[in-house]
C-alpha cells in the first residue's frame, strides 16, 4: 500500500494552499510596517515551499536561501548586483556595524538590513514548521487557528482591514484542514491511495466549502449584537488613546480619523497637568479632507518651519500685544509633539529641542539631534486672541469670493455628500446676513434642535452612508466628533472655509494657587472642535458640541441696543451661557464614571447576553466532556512527558492507558486477565505494544521487579497507544 504522502499531486495542492495562507500572514505585516517589496518576499516563500515539497537536502536548499537573502539586501538597499565590489563592501560594512551594536548591546544602532535579515529568518522558520506539520503530522489546525486570531486582532486593533482577508483565510483553512483530515483518515483505515478514490472524497469537500462560502457571502447580514470591545479594553489598559489609533470608537487622542463613529467608554487615564491662569483648549493638529466616513490630511502640502527654544512662533492666530501669560505643562503620556493654546508666542524647555511646525496641519513636532523627542515638562508663553465684533459684523459673502486659492482645501466636500445636508445649512442661515452670523447660526443650531450629547449607542455609518448625514437626519445623537464634523461640512457647503481640529479641552480644575489654576487633563478630555475663517478677521475657534463652552474671545466694541429683541448679538454675551450648569456638565464628562459604575452598567445592559454566554459555556463544557477521549490523549502525552520517569510514574501511566482505552470503547471484560486483554488490544491495532507494557506492569506490581522497568524506553509505546485512542 502506498502512503498518500507519496502522491505528488495531492501534496502539491496542499503546498499551494499553504503558500496562500502564508501570504495572508505577510500582507498585513507589509501594510502596517510600510515595508514594500511584497512580491520579493512572496518569491522567497514560494521557493522555500517548493524546495520543501521536492525534499531538497538542507545542504543545497540552505545556501540557495542565503544567496537569495543577500541578493535581496544588495538589490533593495543599493540597487547593485550581488557579486560586485560595491555590494561586497556594503555587506561587509553593514555587518561590522551590526556586530558592534550587538556586542555592545546597543540595540538602537542596528540597521534596517539587520532587521530585514531577521524577518527572512522568521519566514524561513515558518516555512520549515509548516512543511513539518503538512508532510509529517498531516495537521494544520494550530497554524490555521493562529492565522484567524492574528488577522482578527489586527483588524480590531489596527488600521488594517481584514474584512476580505478573513474570508480567504476561512476558505483556504477549511480546504487545508479537510484535505489533511482526509489523508489521516485514509491512512488510518489503510485505504489504497488511488486518484479516483481521492477524488471521490475530495470533490464533495471542495463543493461543500464553495457552496457554504457563497451562501455566507450573499445572505443578508445581521447587525452586531455585542458593542465594540476595543474602547472597553483600552479603557482599562491604561493606554486609551495612546498611539496611532485606528479603529472606530477608540477613546483618547489618536492619529487615524479616517473612520469615525461608534460608542466608547470613558477613560480617566491622565495625559498631562496644566498650570495656567484659566482653562484653555489645547490644540494638536487639524485635518482638511472629509471622506464621508472621517477625516484625512492632504499629503505633501504646506511648509515645515523649524523654530528654536524660546523663539517666536507664527501660527494662524494672532494675539494682542499685551503682557504674555504663561502655561506650564507636565506630561504623563509620551507624545512627540507639544500641545499649545490659542495665541501661542513661544515654547521653552530645558532640553532645548527644535519645534517643527507644519503649516498643513498646524502641528508642532519636537526633535532633538535629528530624532523624535517626547517632552516631559515645558512652558508656553501666549496671549489669547481677541476679535472685534465690528469687524465680524462686516464680513460678507463677497469677501469670501475674493479669497486666494490657498483656502480651497478648506472648502473640499465629497461628491457623494447628500444634497439635504447642503439644503439644511442654507435653511439654518436664511436669516443671517454676514459670514459670522451664518457661522454662529450653525454653531447654535445643535443646542436648539433636539440633538443629544452621548458616548454610547452611537452607530457607525454603513458603506453607502454619509457620517454627517446620518448624524443630522437619523440619530441626532453623538459626541464631539459628530458635532464638529457636521459643522465643518455645513460651513463648507456655504463656501465658508473651515477645518476640523483635534486636541484636548480644559480638563478638570483640581487646585488653585493665587492667579494660577491647575487642571488635570485625561483621555476623557480628548476633543475635537471647529476653526472657521472670517474674511478680513482671520481664523476663529467655534464650539458646536453640546455641554462644552470653549469659544473665541469677542471684543464687544459695538453700541448694542439691549431693548431690541431682534438684536442677535445679545446671544453672544458671556452672561447668557449660564456657566454654572455647563461647568457641572463639563466636569461630569471630564471625570467619567468610576470603574464599578461602568462595571455595574455593563452587567445591567448585557444581563441576558451574559446569561446566554454562560449557558453556551456550559454546553461547550458538556460537549468537551463528551468527546474527552479525542482531546484528552494530547494532554496526557504532554503531562507524562513533563513529569519524568520512575516506577511509580509508569504504574500511573499504565492505569491511565486502561481508562483511556475504555473511553475509546475497548472495554476489558469481567474476569479477563490483563495479558488476554493486552493481546486483544494488539490484535485490534496491529501492534505488540500493549503486551510489552502489560508484561512490564506485571513485573512491577506482581513480581516486585520495578527496577527492571525502563519507563523512558516504554513511553514511546505508551504514547502510540494513547494517540490511537484519539481517532
Amino acid at each position: 500500500m502506498t502512503s498518500i504522502r507519496k502522491n505528488k499531486l495531492f501534496m502539491a495542492v496542499l503546498y499551494v494552499l499553504v503558500f496562500f495562507m502564508l501570504a495572508e500572514w505577510l500582507t498585513p505585516v507589509i501594510v502596517l510596517t510600510e515595508t514594500g517589496h511584497k512580491a520579493l518576499f512572496l518569491i522567497f516563500i514560494a521557493v522555500g515551499l517548493l524546495m520543501a515539497f521536492l525534499r531538497v537536502p538542507w545542504w543545497f536548499s540552505g545556501p540557495i536561501k542565503i544567496l537569495y537573502i543577500l541578493w535581496f539586501i544588495v538589490y533593495v538597499y543599493t540597487g547593485n548586483l550581488l557579486f560586485t565590489g560595491e555590494a561586497i563592501s556594503f555587506l561587509r560594512n553593514d555587518f561590522g556595524m551590526n556586530f558592534s551594536a550587538l556586542t555592545t548591546q546597543n540595540w538602537a544602532q542596528t540597521t534596517d538590513v539587520f532587521r530585514t535579515v531577521l524577518f527572512f529568518i522568521l519566514l524561513w522558520m515558518a516555512i520549515y514548521l509548516i512543511h513539518y506539520w503538512v508532510s509529517f503530522r498531516l495537521s494544520i489546525f494550530l497554524f490555521y487557528l493562529l492565522t484567524v486570531v492574528f488577522i482578527a486582532v489586527l483588524d480590531t486593533f489596527s488600521p488594517y482591514s481584514g474584512e476580505t482577508a478573513i474570508i480567504r483565510i476561512m476558505v483556504i483553512g477549511l480546504l487545508l484542514a479537510g484535505l489533511l483530515h482526509l489523508a489521516r483518515w485514509m491512512e488510518g483505515h489503510r485505504i489504497l491511495e488511488r486518484t479516483d478514490k481521492m477524488a471521490m472524497f475530495a470533490v464533495p469537500l471542495v463543493l461543500l466549502v464553495a457552496v457554504s462560502t457563497a451562501i455566507a457571502l450573499y445572505l443578508p447580514k445581521a447587525e452586531p449584537i455585542w458593542p465594540d470591545p476595543v474602547p472597553f479594553i483600552t479603557s482599562f489598559s491604561g493606554q486609551g488613546g495612546v498611539g496611532s489609533g485606528g479603529n472606530v470608537g477608540r477613546i483618547g487622542y489618536g492619529v487615524d480619523d479616517s473612520r469615525l463613529g461608534g460608542s466608547f467608554i470613558g477613560d480617566d487615564t491622565p495625559v498631562f497637568r496644566a498650570e495656567v491662569p484659566e482653562g484653555q483648549y489645547w490644540k494638536v493638529e487639524s485635518k482638511d479632507i472629509y471622506t464621508t466616513k472621517g477625516w484625512e490630511l492632504t499629503e505633501n502640502l504646506g511648509d515645515s518651519i523649524v523654530y528654536g527654544n524660546n523663539e517666536t512662533v507664527d501660527t494662524d492666530f494672532i494675539s494682542a500685544e499685551e503682557e504674555l501669560e504663561t502655561a506650564l505643562l507636565s506630561m504623563e503620556q509620551d507624545f512627540p509633539f507639544v500641545l499649545y493654546p490659542y495665541g501661542t508666542k513661544s515654547f521653552s524647555m530645558d532640553e532645548s529641542p527644535n519645534y517643527q511646525y507644519n503649516t498643513a496641519d498646524q502641528r508642532f513636532e519636537t526633535y532633538q539631534n535629528g530624532q523624535e523627542f517626547e517632552p516631559e515638562t515645558y512652558e508656553i508663553f501666549f496671549n489669547e486672541p481677541s476679535y472685534s465684533l465690528t469687524a465680524l459684523r462686516e464680513t460678507s459673502e463677497e469677501d469670501l469670493a475674493e479669497l486666494s486659492s490657498e483656502y480651497d482645501r478648506f472648502l473640499q466636500l465629497p461628491e457623494e455628500l447628500p444634497q439635504r445636508v447642503r439644503d439644511l445649512a442654507v435653511e439654518i442661515t436664511n436669516n443671517s446676513d454676514t459670514v459670522y452670523d451664518k457661522t454662529r447660526a450653525i454653531e447654535r443650531y445643535f443646542s436648539t434642535s433636539g440633538f443629544e450629547y452621548s458616548q454610547s449607542d452611537i452607530p457607525v455609518p454603513e458603506a453607502d452612508q454619509d457620517y454627517v448625514d446620518q448624524f443630522l437626519f437619523e440619530t441626532k445623537r453623538g459626541y464631539c466628533d459628530n458635532f464638529s464634523t457636521a459643522m465643518v461640512v455645513m460651513l463648507r457647503s456655504l463656501d465658508i472655509p473651515a477645518r476640523w481640529v483635534k486636541g484636548f479641552n480644559e480638563g478638570e480644575l483640581i487646585n488653585s494657587e493665587g492667579d494660577t489654576d491647575i487642571y488635570q487633563v485625561t483621555n476623557n478630555n480628548a476633543h475635537s472642535w471647529v476653526e472657521a475663517y472670517m474674511p478680513g478677521v482671520g481664523w476663529m475657534l467655534f464650539e458646536p458640541t453640546i455641554g462644552f463652552t470653549g469659544a473665541s474671545s469677542i471684543d464687544f466694541d459695538l453700541e448694542l441696543d439691549a431693548a431690541d429683541p431682534e438684536q442677535p448679538d445679545q446671544l453672544e454675551q458671556p452672561i447668557a451661557e449660564e456657566p454654572e450648569d455647563t461647568g457641572e456638565e463639563e466636569a461630569a464628562v471630564a471625570s467619567g464614571p468610576s470603574f464599578w459604575d461602568r462595571f455595574s452598567d455593563f452587567i445591567a445592559a448585557n444581563r441576558w447576553k451574559l446569561i446566554w454566554a454562560m449557558v453556551g459555556g456550559a454546553i461547550l463544557a458538556a460537549v468537551l466532556f463528551k468527546i474527552r477521549h479525542r482531546w484528552m490523549p494530547k494532554l496526557l502525552v504532554s503531562y507524562y512527558r513533563m513529569r519524568g520517569g520512575g516506577t511509580e510514574r509508569f504504574e500511573k501511566a499504565y492505569l491511565r492507558l486502561l481508562k483511556q482505552l475504555e473511553l475509546y470503547g475497548i472495554s476489558r471484560k469481567p474476569g479477563q486477565t490483563l495479558k488476554s486483554y493486552a493481546a486483544y488490544i494488539d490484535s485490534f491495532f496491529g501492534t505488540r505494544e500493549m503486551s510489552e507494557l502489560t508484561e512490564a506492569y506485571e513485573r512491577t506490581v506482581y513480581g516486585g521487579d520495578g527496577e527492571s522497568v525502563d519507563w523512558p524506553e516504554l513511553r514511546e509505546s505508551w504514547e502510540n497507544l494513547i494517540n490511537r485512542t484519539s481517532g
